[in-house]
C-alpha cells in the first residue's frame, strides 16, 4: 500500500516538474514570437520632435487568460536614454484564441542634439496576473538613426561662398516700406500734422489717425486709408508731403565727406566722440559704409541712444541675430538672441511693423521654436501690402513649413516667393521630402545655376541619387557639395540618407575631400 502511494506521489511530482519546464519554454516562445513594425519605416525629425507609430503583431493563442503582454520602447543616444511613458499592453482574457493580435500606438519624443545617431529599442514581456514578469525578450533594435533632412531648409541669403547666410530684414530708409521708421519723419510727426490739418471735418479724422498710429508699414496704412471718405484730398494735402520728406534726395549730409564720416563714426565707436555728433541721416550713411557686424553694432548702439526709432532698433536686432548665428558658444548665442528679441520688441513698441515682426521669427527660428517662427512670419506678412516684402515673408513661411513637416504647405508658400538660390533649394527640398524627385531635380539645378558657389543644391541632388540608388550620381554631386561647404561634409558623414553607402570606400574617399580641393 505504501509502495502504491509512493508511486503516485512520484508521478504527480514528475508531471508538475515537466509542466513547469514546458510552461517556461512556452512563455519565452510567446515573447519571442512578437513582430514589431515601425511606421514610417525610418525615424524622422519633424519640427522639434520625432513622431512615429509602433505596431506589434502576436500570433493567435499567444496568451493565457491570466497573462498580459507588454511592449516597452525606449530611445538610446550617447549616454542618454529617453523613456516613453506609453507602453503597448494587452490582457489574455480580452483575446480571441483563434485570431492574431495587433497592437498599435503613436509615440513622440522631443528631438535633442545627438539623437540623430541613436537607436529605438524595445523589450517585450509576459506578465502574470500578479503583474510579475514571467519572461521577457532580449533588447530589440527597432530602428537606428534619425533622418533630419527637413532641417536643411534655409532662411536668408548667401553671399558668394560664405558659410553663413545673412539673416533678417534690414530696414533701408527711403523705400516706401520703411517710411515712418526713422526718428525724423516718424508716424508721430505725421499724426501731429494730420491732427492740425483743417481740410477734413473733425469727425472724419478718427479713422485716418487710427490707421496712421496703428500697425503696418506705409503700404499697409495707405491701402487701409483708401477706403476712407476724403482720401483723395488727404493724400494730396498731407500724405504726399510725408512721402516727399522720405524721398532719397532728402537723405544724407552734403557737408560731410565720406572720409570725414568714416573718421567720425570710428571715433564714436571708440567712445572718443559724443554719439550726438552725427545726425540721424549721417548714421544711416555710416552704417551703409561699414561692412562688419561688430562695427555696425557699435554704431547702432550709439544711434539708439540719440535717435531711438523703429529703424535703429530693428537694425540693431538684425546685427545681434546674425552674430548669434555665427557663434558656436551656446551661452553667447542665447545672450545675443535675447538682445535681438529686446531690440525687435522695442521696434514693434514704437509701431508694429513687418520688419521687426519678421525678424522676431528669425530669433525663434534660431532658437528652433519653429511654430512661434511661423506665427511671427505670418503676422509680418499681414502687416504689409508690398509685393517685395510679401515674397520675403512667403519664403520664410515655406522654409518653416518644411522643417515642421508640412511639405504641401511649404510648396504653396514658396510658389509666391522670389526665385533666388535659397528659395529654389527649399522648393527642391520640399519636393524631395514629398517624393516628387523630378521637380526637386529641376529646382536644385536652377538653384545651382544661380549660385555655383553654394553647396546645398548639389547636396540635394545627392539626396535624390541616394534615394534612387544611383551611386555614381551620388558621389558626383556629393563631392561638389562638400568641397563648397564644410558643414555639408560633416553632415554627409553621419546623414542616414546615405546609410547604405557609409561603409563603402568610394563614399569615404569623397568625405575626405577638402574644401575647394
Amino acid at each position: 500500500m505504501n509502495m502504491v502511494k509512493n508511486i503516485i506521489a512520484f508521478f504527480v511530482l514528475s508531471t508538475t516538474a515537466t509542466c513547469f519546464s514546458c510552461n517556461v519554454v512556452q512563455v519565452k516562445k510567446k515573447a519571442d514570437n512578437q513582430k514589431i513594425y515601425l511606421e514610417p519605416n525610418a525615424l524622422e525629425r519633424l519640427g522639434d520632435s520625432v513622431r512615429f507609430d509602433l505596431t506589434v503583431a502576436l500570433p493567435n493563442a499567444s496568451l493565457l487568460k491570466n497573462e498580459t503582454y507588454v511592449l516597452t520602447p525606449y530611445f538610446k543616444y550617447g549616454n542618454e536614454t529617453y523613456l516613453f511613458e506609453k507602453k503597448l499592453k494587452v490582457k489574455g482574457d480580452t483575446l480571441d484564441v483563434y485570431s492574431g493580435v495587433k497592437l498599435k500606438g503613436h509615440f513622440s519624443m522631443p528631438f535633442k542634439e545627438g539623437m540623430e545617431k541613436g537607436s529605438l529599442l524595445a523589450k517585450g514581456a509576459i506578465l502574470n496576473n500578479q503583474a510579475a514578469v514571467q519572461e521577457e525578450t532580449e533588447e530589440i533594435v527597432v530602428s537606428t538613426g534619425i533622418i533630419t533632412t527637413a532641417a536643411l531648409s534655409q532662411i536668408g541669403q548667401y553671399r558668394n561662398q560664405e558659410e553663413y547666410p545673412v539673416l533678417g530684414l534690414w530696414a533701408s530708409p527711403n523705400e516706401v516700406e520703411t517710411f515712418g521708421m526713422l526718428s525724423e519723419n516718424s508716424y508721430v510727426d505725421l499724426s501731429k500734422i494730420f491732427t492740425a490739418y483743417s481740410g477734413v471735418p473733425f469727425t472724419d479724422k478718427a479713422p485716418f489717425l487710427q490707421a496712421i498710429e496703428g500697425p503696418g508699414d506705409w503700404t499697409f496704412k495707405k491701402n487701409k486709408m483708401k477706403a476712407f471718405a476724403h482720401y483723395a484730398q488727404v493724400e494730396r494735402d498731407v500724405l504726399k508731403r510725408f512721402e516727399n520728406e522720405n524721398k532719397p534726395s532728402q537723405q544724407g549730409s552734403e557737408n560731410i565727406s565720406d572720409l570725414q564720416l568714416s573718421i567720425l563714426s570710428r571715433s564714436i565707436r571708440k567712445g572718443e566722440v559724443s554719439a550726438d555728433t552725427l545726425s540721424e541721416k549721417d548714421y544711416i550713411r555710416a552704417l551703409e559704409m561699414e561692412p562688419g557686424w561688430a562695427e555696425k553694432e557699435e554704431l547702432l548702439r550709439a544711434m539708439v541712444e540719440v535717435y531711438p526709432s523703429a529703424y535703429s532698433y530693428n537694425n540693431l536686432g538684425v546685427v545681434f541675430a546674425n552674430r548669434a548665428n555665427r557663434t558656436l558658444n551656446k551661452k553667447e548665442k542665447n545672450q545675443l538672441l535675447e538682445n535681438a528679441l529686446f531690440a525687435f520688441n522695442r521696434s514693434n513698441g514704437i509701431f508694429e511693423n513687418p520688419f521687426a515682426a519678421h525678424n522676431l521669427g528669425i530669433v525663434f527660428w534660431l532658437w528652433e521654436d519653429k511654430f512661434s517662427a511661423y506665427a511671427s512670419f505670418y503676422r509680418a506678412n499681414a502687416l504689409t501690402k508690398s509685393d517685395k516684402l510679401t515674397k520675403i515673408h512667403q519664403a520664410a513661411l515655406g522654409a518653416v513649413s518644411i522643417f515642421n513637416g508640412d511639405y504641401r504647405l511649404a510648396v504653396m508658400h514658396l510658389n509666391y516667393a522670389e526665385n533666388n538660390p535659397v528659395n529654389l533649394f527649399n522648393q527642391g527640398l520640399a519636393n524631395v521630402l514629398s517624393g516628387d524627385y523630378y521637380n526637386a531635380t529641376l529646382q536644385f539645378e536652377n538653384s545651382a545655376i544661380q549660385n555655383m558657389g553654394n553647396g546645398f543644391p548639389f547636396y540635394g541632388l545627392a539626396l535624390i541619387a541616394a534615394r534612387n540608388g544611383e551611386e555614381t550620381k551620388l558621389y558626383e554631386n556629393l563631392k561638389k557639395a562638400i568641397v563648397r561647404n564644410e558643414y555639408l561634409r560633416k553632415r554627409a558623414a553621419n546623414d542616414f540618407e546615405f546609410a547604405a553607402y557609409h561603409e563603402k570606400e568610394s563614399f569615404k574617399e569623397i568625405i575626405r575631400q577638402k574644401i575647394n580641393d
